[in-house]
């Protein structure tokens, strides 16, 4: 059982391994009675953000937010999180120009794939921090990255879990996409992509993906983590090395000479 130490802790580790350009995020759902102490409500100095620009802040200044339904600019997150209700009526209006041409199709795909939480999970706000100062055990993680640094954190939950990590690629409502499906107990990773708004509304970079993982994740992912630098894998080991007959794991040559096919120098792990 982790501590809000260990968290700390870990936050501070997974920007060094990765080389994160801003913090990993601890999100948590909250209701009234549970904000944590440094966690700051937009609307209390009449302010109020989209969810993505949230998080955007929060990663890059390292603030604390609470977001309550009265905080929101955008409505996708107040559906997602089941602040306010929608009805039939609501559903077909938003469901028929969802991004897809055919509005009858747009609105089959609005209430068969629209992310919604589950309403035994459901709380009245959201708790987001830096997962390296956070004051309270977070329900998910939230890692904005670019290509190269989200195959090093693929290849580390592929590492423990034996699974290649799913993804929710819709390309309206990314804070919904990235979170609701680890909220819900649905996957413990998911892959997502900023969708139109969020590049516009919170500067998210052209090459920006996101990573999200189920805090219960978080110390066999660390590991993981660990376990490839020290194997030699980790991004700081990996190095441009474009040359004929390079050096081979042992399986490799092995596996030549069975075929017949030619040996060379073997590599030693964290050696180039």
């Amino acid at each position: 059982m982790l501590e809000i130490a260990d968290y700390n802790s870990i936050g501070k580790e997974l920007e060094e391994i990765f080389i994160l350009k801003t913090a990993p995020l601890a999100i948590k759902l909250v209701n009234a009675s549970e904000i944590p102490p440094r966690c700051v409500q937009p609307s209390a100095s009449g302010k109020h953000y989209a969810l993505c620009q949230a998080l955007a802040f929060v990663r890059r200044t390292r603030n604390h937010l609470v977001m309550f339904a009265e905080d929101h600019w955008c409505l996708w997150p107040v559906i997602n999180f089941r602040l306010r209700e929608i009805d039939e009526d609501d559903r077909k209006r938003l469901g028929s120009g969802y991004f897809i041409r055919d509005e009858e199709t747009s609105y089959r795909h609005f209430c068969a794939e629209f992310p919604y939480i589950d309403e035994a999970k459901a709380k009245t706000a959201m708790a987001i921090a830096p997962l390296e100062s956070c004051e309270f055990e977070p329900d998910a993680i939230m890692i904005y990255c670019e290509p190269y640094q989200l195959r090093q954190l693929l290849m580390s939950s592929k590492w423990h879990s034996g699974n290649i990590a799913q993804s929710s690629f819709d390309t309206c409502d990314s804070c919904g996409a990235a979170l609701v499906p680890i909220l819900n107990g649905e996957r413990p990773y998911n892959v997502s992509i900023p969708d139109a708004g969020e590049y516009e509304r919170s500067l998210c970079g052209e090459n920006e993906m996101i990573f999200t993982l189920s805090a219960e994740m978080l110390s066999p992912f660390i590991q993981s983590a660990r376990d490839l630098r020290d194997k030699g894998f980790g991004i700081k080991q990996l190095a441009y090395d474009i040359r004929p007959d390079y050096a081979r794991p042992k399986f490799y040559n092995d596996m030549f000479e069975k075929w017949g096919l030619p040996t060379g120098e073997e590599w030693i792990p964290g050696k180039r």
